[in-house]
């Protein structure tokens, strides 16, 4: 069972799964909730906007494990092999994906005898 927020409209804007102070009972499938999920399709499929989301969820934990690391609360060689390796592999892809635009940035830094925390030497 999922908790509506509603606006002073009555439009939801914000969903819990525990019952809280002024939110009322919803059922997933209300068109309400899905539009505020931004599931709005006629056809909506859950295994498909699964399928979908996955890229989106991956890159949230990419960011996550990035924020460990960087915090020094797990260092990267202890994840395993194969994990350092898809982390590496995609980092490197992402970072041919910024190609020029990064290149441009770098670029205008490089004139600067300071580096940034999130620069490299």
């Amino acid at each position: 069972m999922l908790y509506a927020i509603r606006n002073e409209e009555g439009r939801i804007i914000s969903l819990s799964e525990t019952p809280q102070e002024g939110a009322q009972p919803v059922d997933i499938r209300n068109k309400e909730v899905l539009d505020f999920l931004s599931i709005n399709d006629e056809e909506f499929s859950a295994e498909e906007f699964l399928q979908q989301s996955d890229m989106s969820v991956a890159r949230i934990f990419e960011d996550l494990v990035d924020v460990l690391i960087n915090k020094n609360i797990i260092m990267f060689t202890d994840l395993p092999p194969m994990a350092q390796k898809k982390l590496l592999s995609r980092k490197l892809a992402r970072n041919i994906n910024r190609g020029e635009e990064n290149q441009e940035i770098h670029e205008e830094k490089s004139h600067s005898f300071l580096i940034g925390d999130d620069e490299t030497l």
